[in-house]
């Protein structure tokens, strides 16, 4: 699954196809109900940016098949006021549905939401794969995360499970969210921990799908991922909150998946995550992410037109 929104459902096609030609039988993907949209009817167009990102009720989806309240299994077809997630073109492209939980049930929401779908598939495994960085944070980063609520969530949902669960992080440090000086002290500190357990390598196959797919869905950041694993390394602009962008950086580190025990990675890095698990809503999780001295990018604008 994808773990913090956006395209990285599309993302964890890459772990998917490594399972499949290392022999499971059945991949499922999904993710969480996060997308940077803008306001219905609009484009990205001038100078107008989207700051915070939309945690949006999934059962709104047309054609959602709830699960419970924080759980729903889509198709191709899945839009809200004409916007669709990323998880519709998933769906199109992998086996002809997905799943989506919410972000609105605070940890609580999420670990109740990943149970239905364990349930309602059979599975054995779970895998979340994050793009980027912000998972790996400790909160006492020099340059606050900006997005990393919707991933500590996601981690706290995968705690509560009872079967063998995964937390993977693609596309290293391609979010420009973090320092890389920082984000290799704190894998480092995972490392040196225990919480490692390997890498994937995506295929070349898959990789060209994924591209395919972001032709479709584009997501600025997902779309890096496949430059890294082609090895088209270099400085990359990535324009997410202001007209002027941030720079990424591709190297080799962001070539492989990087996969960790998830319980290990938050006793050691992600502590936060654990703080929370007892969350039973939206409002109670950002208020417990602001005691933490944390900034939820729910509680920010969601546009900003940068013209006077």
């Amino acid at each position: 699954m994808g773990h913090g929104g956006g395209s990285d459902c599309l993302v964890a096609s890459l772990v998917g196809d490594w399972l499949t030609r290392m022999g499971v039988e059945r991949v499922v993907l999904g993710g969480v109900a996060c997308q940077w949209w803008l306001p219905p009817g609009e484009e990205r167009v001038g100078l107008k940016s989207v700051l915070g990102p939309d945690f949006y009720e999934p059962t709104d989806l047309v054609g959602a098949k709830p699960l419970n309240d924080y759980a729903v299994i889509v198709g191709e077809d899945a839009s809200i006021e004409g916007r669709a997630p990323h998880e519709a073109t998933a769906a199109r492209n992998f086996g002809g549905e997905a799943f989506i939980i919410s972000l609105r049930g605070g940890g609580q929401g999420v670990g109740a939401g990943l149970k239905a779908v364990i349930e309602h598939y059979g599975a054995d495994l779970l895998v979340s794969v994050d793009v980027g960085s912000d998972t790996l944070s400790t909160g006492d980063e020099i340059r606050p995360t900006q997005t990393s609520l919707a991933d500590h969530l996601t981690l706290s949902g995968l705690l509560q499970q009872d079967i063998v669960t995964y937390f993977a992080l693609a596309g290293y440090g391609l979010d420009a969210e973090m320092e890389l000086e920082e984000l290799d002290a704190n894998l480092g500190t995972a490392i040196r921990g225990g919480s490692f357990r390997g890498v994937i390598g995506a295929s070349y196959p898959a990789l060209e799908k994924v591209r395919d797919l972001h032709a479709q869905a584009h997501d600025p950041i997902g779309s890096l991922v496949i430059k890294a694993g082609l090895g088209e390394f270099g400085l990359e602009r990535v324009v997410k909150s202001n007209p002027f962008g941030e720079v990424a950086r591709i190297g080799p580190s962001a070539v492989p998946i990087w996969v960790f025990d998830p319980v290990l990675v938050t006793e050691l890095v992600a502590k936060h995550a654990a703080d929370l698990i007892p969350t039973t809503s939206l409002a109670n999780a950002e208020d417990v992410y602001r005691s933490l001295g944390r900034i939820p990018e729910t509680g920010l604008l969601r546009f900003i037109d940068y013209a006077r």
